[in-house]
């Protein structure tokens, strides 16, 4: 297939890059398909990269986490798929835009999931001024030594690739990647009104104690009244218990003899 014209360029190379070796038996069916146009396309495709160069993280820790967060100052682009890359500890990779102020989640992703391109869920306009964000959480509690930013397999990463597209006359403007490494703090929601309260474990077990006691004692008495009067009755020849009956609630005549056998007693 001719390609290039008259520019240096004459071939198109795929490479491959497998995360297990695969037997001499595999049979390998990777691949994609080449849609090619004579004519210009109005927009045309980009990819805005987030990549950690260096960060180092501690064993035995549940959540930790590396940041990333740049100025964008390039022509308007809109992100419409996102894709997640590390190794062994990441369990998230998320995207954010801070736009006039307001937080938007671009995407957000468990990178030991596959390997892929995964729509946003609507198409997210980036504008010069905007500020964008990447976080990647770890989980190192299996981990014996110190776990560090790297190129090998045994180090980890952080990638996250935003895909996007713009007016093909702007593409050689727009920033290709971000890679300062700054702290951010998430805004949080409306917080409920248990939440201040929630981390006082003393006035938590005082608060169910006094609810178990409250909705506890009344459902005890009416267990009780409910089995107490159904309950059968006896009266007493000589030294022997007879039973008489079991009052139906429904029965006037059962309601009139146990009256009348309860006042005689």
């Amino acid at each position: 297939m001719e390609v290039g014209g008259n520019s240096d360029i004459k071939f198109l190379v795929m490479e491959l890059h497998y995360k297990l070796k695969q037997p001499d038996t595999y049979k390998d069916k990777s691949g994609l398909d080449i849609v090619l146009t004579t004519e210009k396309t109005k927009y045309q495709a980009g990819i805005y990269l987030f990549m950690a160069e260096q960060g180092t993280f501690p064993p035995k820790k549940k959540n930790v986490h590396l940041d990333l967060a740049c100025n964008y100052s390039s022509p308007d682009i809109a992100v419409f798929a996102y894709r997640t890359h590390a190794h062994n500890y990441a369990t998230r990779i998320s995207g954010y835009l801070k736009q006039n102020g307001t937080w938007h989640v671009v995407g957000s992703r468990d990178p030991r999931l596959a390997e892929m391109f995964v729509r946003t869920k609507r198409v997210i306009s980036v504008k010069p001024g905007d500020k964008l964000y990447a976080r990647c959480e770890y989980d190192t509690t299996k981990a014996n030594k110190t776990i560090a930013i790297g190129n090998t397999h045994l180090d980890e990463m952080c990638n996250l690739y935003l895909m996007y597209y713009i007016d093909r006359t702007k593409i050689n403007s727009v920033e290709r990647m971000c890679t300062h490494q700054q702290d951010f703090t998430l805004p949080r929601e409306k917080e409920a009104w248990w939440e201040k309260y929630a981390s006082n474990k003393t006035l938590m077990i005082v608060l169910i104690c006094i609810i178990v006691i409250l909705v506890g004692c009344p459902l005890l008495y009416c267990c009780k009244s409910y089995w107490c009067d159904r309950r059968s009755y006896y009266k007493r020849p000589n030294d022997g218990f007879e039973k008489l009956f079991t009052p139906d609630e429904d029965d006037e005549e059962d309601e009139i003899l146990y009256k009348s056998y309860k006042h005689s007693y």
